[in-house]
């Protein structure tokens, strides 16, 4: 009975391992079958769109440092190791400071004296001014004495010497006329019969005496009168334009030496200012001979042709203005330079998030976000194609003090993150001008299908429509023997 029993259960356990062995085996053959054909299925899946990029490290802030004085004669005496950590302060570039201290000593003898110049032409200025003044002052006053000496003899003394002279006439005149009346009395007397001859004799010889006297106190009047006072008065007036026109004189010389002297001052006051100025740009020529890190960063020596070869500054070069010496980047803030395709440009937008990573610690992300995108596009320069690529610049978040500026560094910013849609590998994509095939496996025959596609990245595509989920399309283009039709 327990034989029996053990027997069928045998046969029961070898019938069912057979038919678990087709079964397995169908399977597996048809799944063979399958990955001979390079077969995946339709799937739904979530996958992020993310554009991958590389550029370049560079420092947010960083200075050139150059010698910004006006001479190509300047000597480096000493400079900073090249990759040297430097704070801010710290010494950089030192020239050669000996014509410049000697300029500044030159210079400063030449502004003593020019000011010492200046105060005496300052000084020279204003007795000139007080001279002409006192000059102007004394000619006014010899054309007031002038005018007061006309006024003198017009109204004065000429009035008064013709009083004179006619009071003289007058009594000449009484005198005579005194005599003509008293010979008329001693005629009468002797016509009446008293005679007094010498009476008569005398009194005529003093009427032609004062008759003498009275024509010449006439002539005297009248010679007065008529010549002498226009004389005096034209004399007079004389001296009054003579007066006037030496003060005239006097204002118009003055006036030459005040203008001759303010221009001297003027010409030592503009050669003393720029003396002054000439030696505050050899105080500042003087001051720019010592360069320091205006932050703290790395000196980097800036490679550049230099007496006809391509190298590093070094101890004894000359300082060419503006000629860069060396870069000081501020590693503190570090960002990443690089490009994205023009047809990339539609998926990224300022303070858009990004991961980094550096070639030199590959183990290391960085996270960042962008901060500049470029508004021109240009070609990339390591291409031939007429691919456009605008610039974009990635603001690291992180910090890592081993970051050096030119270090390769690799970017890729999240565009978007695709949910839950059906999808399929890009490699199952074919194009046909603007359609998109798959071609689906059937029953071990292939059907070119038109799909309709979605958003992308670079291993997985979004199925709008022509295909279902879990539907096995071939990753490669089967032979056309194998393909049905085309669904259109």
């Amino acid at each position: 009975m327990f034989y029996k029993r053990f027997k069928t259960i045998g046969l029961i356990i070898v019938a069912v391992a057979l038919a678990t062995f087709l079964i397995s085996w169908r399977f597996l053959e048809a799944d063979s079958e399958r990955a001979d054909r390079k077969l995946v299925y339709s799937r739904i899946r979530s996958f992020p769109i993310e554009i991958y990029t590389i550029g370049t490290l560079d420092a947010a802030h960083s200075h050139m440092v150059s010698s910004s004085i006006r001479s190509d004669d300047v000597k480096i005496i000493d400079l900073v190791d090249d990759g040297t950590h430097v704070d801010n302060g710290d010494l950089l570039v030192k020239l050669d400071s000996t014509q410049f201290e000697e300029k500044v000593l030159r210079l400063r003898g030449e502004v003593a004296a020019l000011t010492a110049a200046v105060k005496a032409s300052e000084q020279m200025l204003e007795w000139e001014k007080n001279n002409v003044a006192g000059e102007i002052k004394n000619g006014e006053f010899q054309l007031k004495i002038a005018r007061l000496d006309l006024k003198k003899l017009v109204q004065g003394d000429a009035p008064h010497e013709i009083a004179q002279r006619e009071e003289a006439v007058n009594a000449a005149k009484d005198k005579k006329d005194q005599y003509v009346r008293y010979l008329e009395d001693l005629d009468e007397l002797k016509r009446q019969g008293y005679n007094y001859p010498e009476e008569i004799k005398t009194a005529r010889k003093k009427l032609a005496e004062f008759q003498g006297n009275y024509q010449s106190a006439l002539e005297k009047l009248k010679t007065y009168r008529d010549h002498i006072f226009p004389l005096l008065k034209e004399m007079a007036m004389a001296k009054v334009e003579k007066a006037k026109q030496d003060l005239i004189q006097i204002q118009k010389l003055g006036a030459s030496r005040i203008a001759q002297a303010m221009s001297d001052l003027e010409a030592v006051r503009a050669k003393f200012t720029s003396a002054e100025k000439a030696l505050r740009q050899a105080k500042t020529d003087l001051e720019k001979t010592t360069i320091t890190a205006p932050f703290a960063g790395i000196a980097i020596l800036y490679e550049t042709y230099r007496n006809g070869e391509k190298r590093k500054p070094r101890v004894g070069d000359l300082a060419i203005q503006n000629q860069p010496i060396l870069y000081l980047p501020d590693i503190s803030q570090m960002l990443v330079k690089t490009r994205v395709r023009e047809i990339d440009l539609h998926k990224i937008a300022i303070d858009q998030k990004a991961l980094v990573t550096v070639d030199a610690y590959p183990d290391k992300r960085y996270k960042g976000r962008i901060s500049f995108i470029g508004s021109l596009a240009s070609g990339h320069p390591a291409s031939r194609s007429s691919e456009k690529f605008f610039g974009v610049n990635v603001w690291l978040n992180d910090q890592d003090t081993r970051m050096r500026p030119g270090m390769t560094a690799r970017v890729s910013i999240l565009a978007d993150n695709v949910k839950n849609v059906l999808t399929l590998p890009v490699q199952a994509i074919f194009k046909e001008t603007d359609h998109s095939y798959c071609y689906l496996y059937k029953g071990g025959w292939f059907k070119k299908t038109l799909i309709g596609t979605g958003r992308h990245n670079a291993d997985y595509i979004e199925v709008l429509s022509g295909l279902d989920e879990n539907e096995a399309v071939s990753l490669v283009k089967p032979d056309p023997d194998k393909i049905l039709s085309v669904d259109s």
